[in-house]
């Protein structure tokens, strides 16, 4: 090995650490399962699935064909929180980010918005 690249040991190995501390995720603060309807009454053990099916734990969302897994929870005041998420399905990958409260109707479900794009919203509740 030359000595270039000895020199450069010590700031790759900073680097591989930071790396892999941005790797660890950030939890949503929930207990158990999150779903919709057809999230929380589905079964993995079946064949057949619902296209509308929303599963949320406190490290992921799953839809029918993608899922995120929560990068960063950036949590507010009054049950808010911002989440970044890496998210893939159907051979892409992107990131996105949700604004995160209590829901309108029932606040102990959780509505998630979408910032940017189509403002894409759901809400879940915790699955019995």
């Amino acid at each position: 090995m030359n000595r270039q690249a000895i020199n450069h040991l010590p700031g790759a190995a900073c680097l591989l650490g930071l790396m892999a501390s941005q790797a660890s995720a950030d939890m949503l603060p929930i207990d158990g399962k999150y779903g919709n309807s057809e999230g929380c009454a589905f079964d993995p053990e079946q064949a057949s699935m619902s296209d509308s099916k929303i599963i949320v734990s406190p490290q992921n969302v799953e839809f029918h064909e993608s899922g995120c897994n929560f990068l960063q929870v950036l949590s507010a005041s009054h049950g808010r929180a911002v989440v970044t998420a890496l998210c893939s399905g159907e051979g892409e990958e992107w990131v996105s980010t949700y604004l995160v409260r209590p829901g309108h109707d029932d606040p102990a479900a959780l509505q998630f918005t979408m910032q940017g794009g189509d403002g894409f919203e759901f809400t879940v509740s915790r699955c019995q």
